[in-house]
């Protein structure tokens, strides 16, 4: 994309070779009368006094063209080129003042994208410029000069390069560091929905499972609608630490992961709470060895969403929950009978097994969750080593 305004370095290369080579010239133009001394070319001296002022008009478009190369970087490097090799081919007077410029014009050039153009013109103008010594017959000594000259200006010209390579070098591992820390955050994100998920659903969902046992029953057992409440207080009162322990952990204030590791010894517990849901479950449980911390983490977590949702969508089923290992893997299946009565359909948006299916994938399992029969399965698969 073009760019409008010239940059500071081209502003400061225009002016500072301007006011250097336009000064010079015009005191070369002083000194025209040992310019045939110089030439050594019989019957040229009265065309002296001409290539000195074409030079310093040269030397004047070499240094205005410089403001140009940010906007159009390839025409205006060849300009450059070409009136800064005019300035020294024309007046062939050590030291070659049309260089200033012409080194501003490659550092701008490379800046521009157009390192390319700028090689050939250090290449056209050490041709060039040979070649009218060799024509002319001016001194020898003199393609000494161009020669040294061009040296120095592919100097320039490597800086430049390696300078720009270094940059984009350290823009392109900004550009990654950042695309890391999206990575990242969004992993953070997708964490914190599926921890929340894990804590409310399944909180709010017993809640509202007892709340209707004990309206239910509120009349007729007034002992165990009291029990619904009890049950009640004490699921919304673990849901609020979980949510407190949370929120310290995202502000800094608490240590440790969102929401502490469980083992499968809590499954008695959770088995526990989803038949004070109103469904009947059956834990069979053969997994030994037991897998890795993470792992049964993850069991415990899936169990728990699963036999939730059986309780909202499925009330008085009979639920069997099966650990085993199967070969290299430990395998944990949530396979409900259907609802014992009919019941309207509870709404859901489906995050709860997407959240156990990532919840598996992050470990190198898989989880499979459908119809089966006339009730539900959800089968979770840990490869060995998976953790």
């Amino acid at each position: 994309m073009p760019h409008p305004r010239p940059s500071r370095l081209a502003v400061l290369g225009a002016i500072l070779s301007f006011v250097l080579v336009t000064g010079a010239g015009i005191g070369r133009v002083a000194l025209v009368a040992r310019a045939d001394a110089t030439w050594h070319v019989p019957g040229v001296a009265h065309l002296v006094p001409g290539l000195a002022a074409a030079s310093i008009v040269a030397g004047a478009v070499a240094s205005l063209g410089l403001l140009a190369i940010d906007r159009w970087p390839r025409a205006a490097t060849v300009v450059v080129a070409v009136a800064a090799t005019a300035t020294w081919i024309l007046v062939p007077w050590p030291p070659p003042l049309g260089a200033l410029p012409y080194a501003f014009a490659i550092v701008l050039a490379v800046r521009r994208g157009a390192a390319t153009w700028a090689v050939a013109g250090i290449v056209g103008s050490l041709t060039v410029t040979v070649a009218t010594i060799a024509v002319t017959g001016l001194s020898r000594g003199w393609i000494v000069g161009t020669v040294m000259t061009c040296v120095a200006l592919t100097i320039v010209l490597v800086i430049s390069t390696a300078r720009r390579a270094r940059r984009e070098q350290e823009r392109i591992a900004r550009e990654q560091a950042d695309e890391q820390a999206r990575t990242r955050h969004a992993r953070e994100r997708e964490a914190m929905a599926r921890e929340l998920h894990d804590v409310l659903a399944h909180s709010l969902s017993s809640i509202s499972v007892q709340a209707g046992v004990a309206l239910h029953l509120a009349d007729r057992e007034p002992a165990r609608a009291t029990e619904a409440l009890a049950t009640i207080r004490d699921t919304s009162r673990q849901a609020l630490d979980d949510v407190r322990h949370m929120l310290g952990v995202l502000r800094g204030e608490a240590d440790g992961p969102l929401v502490p590791e469980a083992s499968l010894d809590a499954l008695d517990a959770i088995v526990a709470s989803a038949t004070s849901m109103g469904i009947r479950v059956e834990l069979e449980d053969a997994l030994q060895p037991r897998p890795s911390t993470a792992i049964q983490s993850a069991i415990v977590r899936i169990v728990r969403e699963a036999l939730t949702n059986a309780a909202r969508h499925a009330p008085g089923t009979h639920v069997t929950v099966s650990l085993a290992r199967e070969s290299d893997a430990a395998r944990a299946a949530v396979v409900d009978d259907g609802p014992a009565t009919a019941s309207p359909p509870s709404p859901g948006a489906g995050t709860g097994i997407l959240g156990m299916r990532e919840r598996a994938a992050l470990l190198g399992g898989t989880l499979d969750a459908g119809p089966r029969g006339h009730g539900f399965a959800v089968v979770a698969t840990f490869p060995e080593g998976a953790a």
